[in-house]
């Protein structure tokens, strides 16, 4: 093939298919005249002026494939610099989510304030709950929320607002909507009775309650507020970040689980790590007993909305927007599980929750609670079965010990380690530690000093050359020392603590 035939391949390869040709909106007089038979002649679509604006309309909904507000169920209102989609959905309190009902959820947290108020101290107005789904999960001023979804629980059910970004030059006007909610909350969600002085006189600003929000949901949102110059409507509002408390309640549990197990959710398994996590979707599953059926992925999200972008054919996004609403209900529902378990209002389930919840109250400042939690956890027949749970009741009398001693409670916790010796295959670190307070307690408690050295034996072998073995044989051989030379006056003071460790001689 010589250069001319190549150039001339290369032509007919490069020229193709003629593309169709695209409509031109040519108006014209309705009667017709030279002008529509020169438009003819040209190829040009003719549109009489009263068709033309019914035409464009047609080719754009040919286009997109379908009509955003239908599909969605949404209302088209006007802010300040563009135009955004708004979403309402009530659900009924009859309406069930995972073991209970919609009403139960909603009950709890009309009735446990004290509860949100030891969660958070700072605690004011309605509990808001909040969620976004965004275009990535890397964050960055690249990343930005197209839908911001609101919740909150409306008497006996459940009330959803979501601000859908129908592209990118509407996100001004999206952000302005979410500020007129946000700061109009109290007043336009829970209107006062006719008569009343003015809502703003009596509604505190919301508690705005996420699920991992301090780290992603609020930071992203701010950002964007920051990027567009404008005032962020969460500064300064009370936030509750229920991941937190629910790590503290279930992580140790879940992360148990997931090692021995993979739990079917969402379409895919989910790994020992989410589990770990305290992922909202295993939560949902464990807590709740909420099983989601043909649940969008969440890593699936950004592309349907890039689709959407793209094409306009909003059909893939009914089931985010959905998945959205889901993630708030059950927010919602977990939140008011936490704050029940909190108020006392719900008992644990086994050792791991009742372990975590004395935890949990630990950190709160709620001691005698914790002590309560620390006890029923350590019960060798109480309520939970001890051959499915040992671990949990040696951290529970571990916890438990450390606890009396913090309270200066030195004979309570000298008995709980002696307990907790009692257990069988205990991890040979604990023994040390378990091992070495009856020694301490022994020497300077109880004065019995050949007691405090056969303990502290005991926590020799148990450390083997650990890091911790110089400090107990510093021990010993301060022990030692004593014990040649000579009792103090009166003999050596019997203990009421009973070695439980064998020494040979």
């Amino acid at each position: 093939m010589d250069r001319s035939q190549l150039a001339a391949r290369i032509q007919e390869i490069l020229k193709g298919r003629p593309a169709p040709q695209r409509p031109v909106l040519a108006p014209v007089e309705a009667d017709g005249g030279p002008g529509r038979e020169l438009a003819e002649a040209s190829g040009v679509h003719v549109v009489a002026p009263d068709e033309e604006a019914a035409f464009a309309a047609r080719c754009a909904a040919d286009a997109a494939g379908s009509r955003v507000l239908e599909v969605l169920g949404a209302t088209l209102e006007q802010e300040a610099g563009g135009r955004c989609l708004v979403v309402d959905r009530h659900y009924d309190g009859h309406r069930g989510h995972g073991r209970r009902r919609l009403s139960d959820y909603a009950g709890v947290m009309a009735a446990a304030a004290e509860g949100m108020s030891l969660l958070l101290p700072a605690v004011s107005g309605v509990p808001m709950f909040f969620d976004l789904e965004t275009t990535g999960l890397s964050g960055g001023a690249g990343t930005y929320a197209f839908l911001v979804g609101c919740g909150y629980f409306d008497g006996d059910g459940f009330h959803t607002r979501q601000f859908f970004l129908r592209g990118y030059g509407d996100e001004r006007a999206l952000l302005h909507a979410v500020t007129a909610y946000v700061q109009g909350f109290g007043a336009t969600t829970f209107p006062l009775p006719a008569g009343d002085p003015p809502p703003s006189a009596h509604r505190p600003p919301p508690t705005v309650v996420t699920y991992n929000g301090k780290s992603f949901d609020l930071p992203l949102i701010e950002t964007r507020y920051l990027m567009h110059r404008l005032a962020s409507p969460f500064g300064g509002l009370p936030h509750l970040d229920v991941l937190f408390p629910a790590r503290r309640l279930w992580r140790r549990r879940l992360a148990r689980e997931g090692s021995n197990r993979r739990a079917l959710l969402a379409g895919g398994f989910v790994s020992a790590d989410d589990r770990a996590s305290c992922a909202l979707t295993v939560l949902e599953e464990d807590i709740l007993g909420l099983m989601r059926e043909d649940d969008v992925p969440g890593w699936e999200i950004p592309a349907r909305y890039f689709a959407y972008t793209r094409t306009g054919d909003a059909r893939g996004l009914g089931a985010v927007l959905e998945h959205n609403r889901l993630d708030l209900m059950s927010l919602g529902a977990l939140t008011a599980v936490v704050v029940e378990m909190v108020s006392g209002l719900l008992p644990a389930r086994d050792r791991y929750e009742s372990l975590a919840l004395g935890r949990l109250f630990e950190f709160l400042g709620r001691l005698e609670h914790a002590e309560q939690c620390y006890t029923c956890a350590a019960e060798p027949d109480g309520l939970f079965e001890a051959a499915l749970d040992g671990a949990a009741r040696a951290e529970a009398l571990h916890w438990l010990a450390l606890h009396h001693r913090r309270r200066r409670r030195f004979a309570q916790a000298a008995d709980t380690w002696q307990q907790l010796l009692e257990i069988k295959g205990l991890a040979p670190e604990l023994r040390r530690e378990c091992l070495e307070a009856l020694a301490i307690h022994a020497e300077h408690r109880a004065r019995d000093l050949a007691a405090a050295q056969r303990f502290a034996l005991g926590a020799l072998d148990a450390s083997r050359g650990g890091r911790h073995a110089p400090e107990v044989e510093h021990r010993l051989g301060r022990l030692q020392r004593k014990i040649a030379g000579g009792a103090p006056p009166g003999g050596v003071v019997p203990s009421p603590v009973q070695p439980f460790f064998p020494v040979e001689p």
